[in-house]
């Protein structure tokens, strides 16, 4: 199957929730656990409001991708996976930051997660 074959690894942090401090309620944290998994990563939208505006370079004047689609194939423990849960690829940290959402056929079933970039890029 090509999702057996993905060429990136990704892992994905567990979430726990913490007390936001307020007493309002929990606010979502990366623990300290992660599981690894192969993945497809496609540059999904890049740094500042658009082309024109607040536009970041890298060295060959390419923008610096901060939105990412990561394709995973499904395991149960991607069930686990919610919004603003963290992950890590391509040496930077990034958020989940809708529902992922889940694909399936008749011979592959994947899971689908758009990720903006946390901070700055390096």
């Amino acid at each position: 199957m090509l999702l057996d074959r993905a060429p990136e690894v990704v892992k994905i942090f567990d979430t726990k929730w913490v007390d936001d401090g307020y007493g309002a309620g929990q606010s979502p944290v990366a623990a300290e656990t992660a599981k690894e998994y192969k993945a497809f990563i496609l540059p999904t939208g890049f740094a500042g409001a658009g082309w024109a505006i607040n536009m970041r370079f890298a060295g060959q004047g390419w923008a610096d991708a901060a939105r990412i689609t990561v394709i995973i194939k499904w395991t149960p423990a991607l069930d686990e996976v919610r919004q603003w849960t963290r992950l890590e690829a391509q040496g930077q940290t990034w958020t989940v930051v809708q529902a992922p959402r889940q694909w399936r056929t008749r011979r592959i079933r994947y899971v689908w997660l758009l990720a903006e970039l946390k901070g700055d890029a390096e």
